[in-house]
Formats: C-alpha cells, sequence, structure tokens
C-alpha cells in the first residue's frame, strides 16, 4: 500500500510540473563504473629488483629463448616490491610473463609471490601460452611445460602459420584435439589449485593458425567470420574457460587477441566474444588504435563483453623508458572508458622507486581509470 502511495504522489509532482511549464527531467542513465589498471610484466625485464640493469631490452618472441637473465632471488624481491607499489595506488592485478622457472625458484617462489600479494588485495594473473610460449610452466622440466608434453607426446604436435604471412611454425598444439584440450583443463586445475591466482592470461601465439585439417574443420563448425587466429582462440579456451571458472568463479580469464581494437576483421561485429562464456575478458592491443583522436567515435558499435585495453607504452623493448605519459593517459582513457573497457593498463616493468617519471606515468594511470573526467590540471 505504502509503494502505490508513493507511486501515486510521484505522478502527482510530475503532472504539477507539467502544468506549470516545466518539463519532467529524464531519468539519468546509470554512470560506468571506473576501470580498473593491469600491470603487464615479463619476468626478464623486471627493474624492481635490485638488478635493474640485467634485462632484456626486447620483446619476447615464441622462436627465440627469452631467458631470466637475474639472481633466482631477484623474482622475490622484485615482484613483492611491485606488489607493495600495486597495493598503495590500489591497481587491481599485475600480470606475469615467466611466472614459472626453475631459474627463479619455481613453484616455491611464485606460490609465495601469490600469497603476499593476495594478502595486501593485489591479483597476480600468470601467463599462459596454449600453442606456444611455454604451457602453464613457462621454463623447466615439469609436466606442464609445453616442451616436456611435446617430449612426452610427439605425436601431438602439430604444424602452424602465422596469420597474414608464409612463415610457419613447428612444433605446436592443435587446439582441437581433445588430448591437447586435456592437458590444458589439468594444468588450469592445477595452477588455480597450487597458487593464489586471481586469474590467467591466455595467449595463442603471434597470431598463430593451425594447419590440421582437423582445426581447419573446428573453425569451420562455428559458424561465423572472423580472423582465423581468433576461432583457433574460441576452440582452444571456450570449455577451458568454463572450466576455470568452475573452480574460480570470480577469477580474470583473459583471452590475448593482440589485434588492434577497431581493425579486427568484421569490426564492429565480433561474433566471436558470444562463443565463449560471457565472463571472458578480451584483452586488445591499443597502442595503435589510439593515436588518433577520434578513436573512440570510430571503435563505436562492438557488442557488449569485457575489455582489457593493453598499451605497449613505458617499457625497455618499445625504447619508451623515458616518455612521459600523463598527457596521452588523459587523452586516451576517457576515450576506453565511453567504449566500455573494464580493465586498462601499460607495462609495470620499470620501478618507480626512486624514480619520480615512472610514478607519476603509473600513477597517472590509476587516476584517470578512477575519473575519467579530471583535468590535467587536478593532477
Amino acid at each position: 500500500m505504502t509503494e502505490r502511495r508513493e507511486f501515486l504522489k510521484a505522478g502527482l509532482a510530475a503532472a504539477a510540473t507539467l502544468a506549470a511549464g516545466r518539463a519532467v527531467p529524464e531519468p539519468q542513465a546509470a554512470k560506468k563504473p571506473p576501470m580498473k589498471v593491469i600491470l603487464w610484466c615479463w619476468d626478464s625485464r623486471m627493474t624492481w629488483d635490485d638488478e635493474p640493469d640485467q634485462i632484456h631490452h626486447r620483446m619476447a618472441a615464441s622462436t627465440t629463448a627469452f631467458p631470466y637473465p637475474k639472481r633466482p632471488e631477484s623474482y622475490r624481491v622484485g615482484f613483492r616490491r611491485l606488489v607493495d607499489y600495486c597495493a598503495e595506488l590500489d591497481v587491481h592485478a599485475v600480470l606475469i610473463w615467466g611466472f614459472l622457472r626453475d631459474a627463479h625458484g619455481g613453484v616455491g617462489a611464485a606460490a609465495e609471490l601469490c600469497a603476499y600479494a593476495s594478502d595486501r588485495g593485489v591479483a597476480v594473473i600468470p601467463g599462459v601460452g596454449l600453442c606456444f610460449y611455454g604451457g602453464f610452466y613457462f621454463e623447466g622440466d615439469h609436466p606442464f611445460n609445453l616442451d616436456t608434453y611435446l617430449r612426452k607426446h610427439p605425436d601431438r604436435a602439430s604444424k602452424g602459420h602465422i596469420e597474414g604471412s608464409e612463415r610457419e611454425e613447428y612444433p605446436v598444439l592443435d587446439p582441437s584435439l581433445e588430448a591437447n584440450q586435456q592437458w590444458w583443463r589439468d594444468g588450469l586445475e592445477w595452477m588455480i589449485e597450487t597458487f593464489r591466482i586471481g586469474g590467467v592470461n591466455f595467449e595463442m601465439g603471434d597470431h598463430l593458425v593451425n594447419a590440421s585439417t582437423e582445426a581447419q574443420q573446428a573453425r569451420a563448425a562455428l559458424g561465423f567470420d572472423c580472423n582465423d587466429n581468433l576461432k583457433d582462440v574460441v576452440v582452444a579456451s571456450r570449455e577451458l574457460i568454463r572450466h576455470g571458472l568452475g573452480m574460480l568463479p570470480n577469477g580474470l580469464f583473459i583471452n590475448s587477441t593482440y589485434h588492434a581494437y577497431g581493425s579486427l576483421e568484421g569490426f564492429p561485429d565480433l561474433p566471436f566474444v558470444k562463443a565463449v562464456p560471457p565472463e571472458t575478458v578480451w584483452q586488445y592491443n591499443i597502442a595503435r588504435t589510439v593515436r588518433t583522436p577520434d578513436f573512440a567515435t570510430r571503435c563505436q558499435g562492438a557488442p557488449k563483453h569485457r575489455r582489457y585495453g593493453y598499451l605497449h607504452w613505458f617499457n625497455a623493448s618499445t625504447k619508451t623508458m623515458d616518455k612521459d605519459y600523463v598527457a596521452d593517459v588523459a587523452r586516451v582513457f576517457p576515450g576506453l572508458h565511453q567504449l566500455g573497457f573494464e580493465f586498462v593498463g601499460t607495462y609495470g616493468e620499470i620501478s618507480a622507486l626512486e624514480n619520480p617519471l615512472a610514478d607519476r606515468n603509473y600513477r597517472a594511470q590509476v587516476a584517470w581509470a578512477r575519473d575519467p573526467d579530471m583535468a590535467v590540471d587536478d593532477f
């Protein structure tokens, strides 16, 4: 009865407003939540430890070794310092490639780091290469290392090519092979049960397209058009992510596209996002996308899905360690917010300790992710 009286009162108030010649204000659209910052790291380029000069200055590649150049203890030291800094700034997560290696302590060191980060409210998201980049255990003789798996099961290897080129790769894993999918599920179970992680960043590897007859048939059976590499991503990850969500319902399971948002085949139609669980986060490389001032207008119209904008900014391999990105963040983050991106971030490998430029670049990301309307003068 009370609800009915309130409804009538509201109707009478609106009628009185109209009678007085004033329009009833339209209900305001719900304000989009702030974006969350994820800092993306390779262990081999971290400068947060006590060996800041012992790093690789290049991009990792699927066909070239990317060894760890530091003392084993530097892994713990460097990532703990980064976690402390992220907890202070309210950075949501640290994404780590090279998460597991014999060279820096293997399972013990990684488990210790995850517990340390979780206790401080920072999610650790390991990078996992499904067909390239080491599998779940990046480097070492381990059942969930990709090279170890292929030595044991050479019959499960396949050949692929890099989309848009004639470059062939061997050995890789066929995403349509049930034995490989089972190995991925087993590896994911082991990772979730062993480490207090916040999710997993999956990658097929360098725009790989599998050449097997079975993989071609699996892509065709999807019944939609998009980049063949992304079809392979769907074939590999749809049940894997569903399995992961069953174990870690609030986990971030991220599919790397390594495509520039807005330049995908058929954009803004992105049928692949509907072929996986809706909780899946799709990672887009957006450094090229955001170069033009009107990117937020050009990139409208994509279906609603969870998006992570990964910016190749502020990093040794891109030779941008000395660049002040505040003006770029202030220009780009509001557009990403407008487009519905949920997560955003740059590399996090450069230490902010006694480095005012790094501190400024990271703080700017958190500030504009939280408040896209903030003026540069207020930073």
